[in-house]
């Protein structure tokens, strides 16, 4: 049987010729080139594409490096806050308390004070309150007294003035009695419209918040901490203001607000005692704290003036 299919035409035998015999040199190289041009009929474009997306990822990292070792030095690469105001001047001064104020409470239905503002450019002659000499602006003004001598002389630079007015007469807050910890929470306020103005309104020197009139407790006692939780005051009360000068907050400006004043939300009277930026708080706006009193000036012209009281 084996003879016979041996034997059959177009049957090709297996043979030891057969498979030893190697495939021709000229045919493989043909082979390699053909399969190889085949493969990558669009190699070209691929390689461009590549090297474009390669391009655009060491451009981006560039980049990002140079924005950290700027923004490390300069701190204009980062968000100072979240929000900034959108004028400049009064126009601007009045988005930061439309902004601020807001976010006070007396309680969760009260807000602690309205704030208005206006502008004091620099005055030439607000010391005519006290010395004679008339200041023909016409505009309020705004001056220190000395405590030793008790002349008035006029507070150099533009300065921005803040009305903290409660909601009662004579803008009085109406809900809640004095406290230290109210006055703490006031003068937190303060402190954060003073930041804001300085930081983003250019011509500014100097920013007065003048506190609700008539309602603020203070202590002779000499102190640089916040009250204690539950702590009353134990004298008579004055109106006082505090003034900021821009020199004396220039390192806060530096830094992102929120690590000055951690929270989104500003405590309530009860928690400021107790909040963590209550010590800076108390120790930034105690050297500021002024009794204020609006004098009128031999031309007429209304006169601010800020007498220095022990820190509060």
């Amino acid at each position: 049987m084996a003879d016979g299919v041996n034997d059959r035409p177009g049957i090709v035998r297996a043979s030891d010729e057969h498979i030893a015999e190697p495939m021709p040199r000229e045919v493989r190289l043909s082979r390699s080139r053909s399969a190889g041009s085949a493969a990558s009929p669009h190699s070209h474009k691929f390689l461009a594409v590549t090297a474009a997306l390669i391009g655009i990822a060491v451009g981006a990292i560039a980049i990002a490096i140079a924005i950290l070792l700027g923004g490390g030095s300069s701190g204009t690469a980062r968000s100072w806050s979240l929000w900034s105001p959108p004028d400049q001047g009064l126009a601007g001064e009045r988005d930061i308390a439309a902004q601020v104020s807001p976010f006070y409470r007396a309680t969760p239905a009260s807000q602690l004070v309205v704030v208005t503002v206006q502008n004091i450019p620099e005055a030439s002659a607000a010391s005519g309150a006290g010395t004679g000499t008339a200041s023909s602006s016409g505009q309020l003004q705004l001056a220190l007294r000395d405590p030793t001598s008790g002349s008035v002389a006029s507070v150099a630079g533009t300065s921005a003035v803040y009305n903290l007015c409660g909601l009662g007469p004579s803008c009085a807050i109406a809900t809640g009695t004095p406290s230290p910890a109210r006055l703490l929470l006031l003068r937190r306020e303060a402190l954060e419209l003073a930041l804001y103005t300085f930081k983003y309104i250019k011509g500014v020197a100097n920013v007065v918040a003048i506190l609700p009139p008539s309602r603020t407790p203070t202590s002779t006692k000499l102190t640089s901490k916040p009250p204690r939780p539950g702590t009353t005051a134990t004298s008579s009360t004055v109106d006082l203001a505090v003034l900021f000068q821009r020199d004396g907050l220039a390192r806060y400006l530096d830094r992102p607000l929120a690590q000055t004043l951690p929270e989104d939300i500003p405590p309530t009277v009860a928690e400021m005692p107790s909040a963590p930026e209550a010590e800076l708080v108390s120790v930034l706006t105690g050297v500021a704290l002024f009794q204020q009193q609006l004098i009128q000036a031999q031309d007429g012209s209304n006169v601010l003036v800020l007498s220095p009281v022990p820190p509060q």
